[in-house]
């Protein structure tokens, strides 16, 4: 099995996923690469694979609990030890929750935070079983800690990860693995580029960002590296930490607005007001 350590990413196959693989695999350690899209999970470890990392690839729905467990049953065969985790995999979408269908509510609960429960148990059971002590790192969002309308669903589940994580923190010391939580802004992926492709919303967001520039996926994955790096980071956990360029400082993202001046005023993209 070898004595190098062993980091597990979820939703590898999304940008961000697949950007936090390479780092951690450019970091020396072994890479375990997970996303319920199969297809693109290969795609993903092809990639890494390449460039020589020892990597393997397991797809996984993490709202199942038995096929979570079937995914750490196969960390544990392959590897015998879970050094580190990213918790990264996530679902949104847009929606007044007025007008919300219900199986919408449900899906960002089940993934977002079913999800992450299940796939933080698993990593902190194996963490502890190895006995070596460990770091897991919950991706978030700026919307678990400011109002993003139009957004409530995720932001609401996305807060729940963050006491998830903040818990665990608490009780997962005496095992000694450490828990952290990230709060991204406004990172160029799949699922902001339906809005930000807009030249009008992208000028907003640049707008309101005072390092003068939108996120990318290795920004996350740089920070998701070091928060699992013991050397590094090895006196922190229960932190959360903004990830955002500064948005938040005044209140952005604001991806939708209405006038509430006008009753019933219907909510439109922040940047047409």
């Amino acid at each position: 099995m070898g004595e190098r350590k062993v980091a597990l990413i979820t939703g590898a196959a999304g940008d961000i996923g697949a950007a936090a693989a390479q780092a951690f695999a450019a970091a020396g350690l072994n890479v375990v690469v997970t996303d319920r899209r199969g297809d693109a999970l290969d795609e993903v470890a092809a990639r890494l694979n390449a460039t020589g990392a020892d990597v393997m690839a397991h797809a996984c729905d993490q709202t199942d609990p038995e096929a979570v467990g079937q995914l750490f049953d196969a960390v544990r065969d392959r590897f015998g030890r879970l050094d580190a985790a990213f918790l990264n995999a996530g679902y949104g979408r847009y929606g007044a929750l007025i007008d919300l269908p219900f199986d919408q509510w449900k899906k960002h609960v089940e993934v977002n935070l079913n999800g992450g429960f299940l796939m933080a148990q698993g990593a902190a059971r194996l963490m502890r079983d190895a006995g070596r002590g460990g770091a897991i790192v919950m991706n978030a969002s700026t919307a678990a800690t400011h109002i993003c309308d139009m957004l409530g669903a995720y932001a609401a589940s996305k807060s729940g990860v963050r006491m998830l994580a903040k818990s665990l923190a608490s009780e997962l010391g005496v095992h000694r693995i450490r828990v952290n939580l990230i709060l991204p802004g406004v990172i160029e992926t799949a699922m902001t580029r339906s809005l930000i492709d807009d030249a009008s919303v992208r000028a907003d967001a640049l707008t309101n960002t005072p390092v003068g520039r939108l996120g990318q996926p290795e920004d996350i994955a740089r920070m998701a590296v070091f928060l699992c790096d013991e050397t590094a980071s090895g006196y922190i956990t229960g932190a959360e930490i903004l990830i955002d360029g500064g948005q938040t400082l005044h209140g952005y993202p604001r991806w939708f607005s209405a006038d509430y001046a006008k009753p019933g005023d219907d909510w439109a993209p922040h940047s047409g007001r």
